[in-house]
């Protein structure tokens, strides 16, 4: 089976070789990875750095991530469409555990977890595909996404029926792209890790926080419950979910509110 992985890049080459090696290692004698680099216009070496692997480069300007994500994808071969970003790690035996996941289940779609790091590669939790009965509206009521795009694979027919990414989506394609995928059909979900999630601090919606806001608010209105009261419960059952059933975020996430606090305070004057 050819698994495609569309990786969209402007000046990343930072990041690049280690994302490039990792979906490599994921070649075994029975799925064959094809990468393919989307990029917007990079002057720092990126292109010449995946070129210099061999990858496929599809050059021009875009309308931002999630139209460079569509044009790789709808460009490529695979049965298998996934998503890497540049700064992002495919975990080994990521491949395998997609593709076996897609036949055993017969789904459409497939979901896995992943592991946050830091700009360094340290961990910062790791993170479980979240339950497959999630439904459009227990995912709006959440007000995060915790399907991981770095985690999630499509079947090339689902991909192309949905229509792709929503390009009106500059931040939040991703989430609004889920949120349509799952009133057609749910994910069979990946109870294994397959990538690492870089937290640079650079991510889209950490840089535009009210334009990601906005784009929230627009998919809320689209799929979110008829009640507010709908909408409290899910988002308390949910967060009790995720929070009991990865320990070591919860834990990783306490620490970084503790130190965001301490950061806070006012410091004593003596």
């Amino acid at each position: 089976m050819i698994v495609t992985i569309v990786t969209p890049t402007l000046n990343a080459v930072e990041y690049l070789k280690e994302c490039i090696e990792s979906a490599r290692r994921n070649t075994t004698k029975d799925i064959e990875i094809e990468h393919v680099i989307v990029d917007g216009g990079s002057t720092d070496g990126t292109v010449e750095l995946a070129r210099s692997y061999g990858l496929r480069v599809l050059q021009g300007k875009d309308s931002g991530i999630f139209d460079a994500i569509n044009k790789g994808s709808f460009d490529s071969s695979g049965e298998l469409l996934g998503f890497l970003g540049a700064d992002d790690v495919m975990l080994d035996g990521a491949s395998s555990a997609v593709v076996q996941a897609y036949r055993k289940s017969g789904r459409r779609w497939v979901v896995g977890g992943i592991k946050w790091t830091d700009s360094k590669g340290h961990s910062l939790g790791r993170l479980a595909a979240p339950p497959n009965w999630m439904t459009p509206a227990m995912l709006v009521s959440l007000g995060w996404n915790p399907i991981m795009h770095m985690g999630t694979y499509f079947s090339r027919s689902f991909f192309e029926e949905l229509g792709g990414f929503n390009i009106t989506y500059k931040d939040s394609g991703d989430y609004e792209m889920f949120c349509r995928a799952l009133t057609k059909a749910p994910y069979g979900r990946i109870d294994q890790t397959l990538a690492c999630f870089r937290r640079t601090g650079m991510n889209n919606s950490a840089i535009h926080g009210s334009r990601t806001a906005a784009e929230w608010a627009r998919i809320l209105a689209e799929h979110g419950p008829s009640s507010n009261a709908q909408r409290v419960f899910w988002r308390c059952l949910l967060k009790g979910y995720f929070n009991l059933g990865n320990p070591d975020w919860l834990l990783a996430k306490m620490a970084d509110s503790t130190r965001t606090t301490l950061k806070l305070q006012p410091k004593p004057h003596f």
